[in-house]
């Protein structure tokens, strides 16, 4: 399960600086420059602990695979770097192993493994649906 001691401890032992900034245009952003990164967290944005979670995560997605793109990017540079960040956090957060716990355990609608994850529901089907449809792993 992802704790956001894992992120902090993580960010730590790699010498990314967690900044807090008001008024981005979304509640979570990855920059570099050279070596180095910084992970930008908008609290005036960021409504819950669970939410928290969930950015926390899809960041570490972005400094682990390196996947960061310009403002000004095409669409498609922008939905590639996404795309690699969900599947890190598909990979390396919310398992296969994770999903079939989840499931032996009685829990099978979305808004339930949100809850067992205590992560964003969006998040939750976006790395079922990455395990699922992707990987082709059949859970029933």
């Amino acid at each position: 399960m992802f704790e956001l001691s894992h992120f902090y401890d993580y960010c730590k032992g790699h010498d990314i600086l967690i900044i807090p900034f008001a008024g981005m245009p979304s509640a979570g952003a990855t920059l570099r420059d050279g070596p180095d990164y910084g992970i930008f967290l908008d609290f005036t944005k960021i409504m819950t602990t669970r939410q928290l979670r969930g950015i926390c995560a899809h960041e570490l997605g972005h400094v682990s695979t390196g996947a960061l793109h310009k403002v000004s990017s095409p669409f498609e540079t922008v939905e590639r770097s996404e795309h690699r960040a969900n599947r890190w956090t598909a990979e390396h957060i919310l398992t296969e192993e994770d999903f079939r716990e989840a499931f032996a355990a009685g829990y099978t609608e979305p808004w339930q493994l949100a809850e067992y994850f205590d992560l964003p529901e969006q998040d939750v089907m976006k790395a079922f649906s990455y395990w699922r449809d992707c990987r082709g792993i059949d859970f029933s």
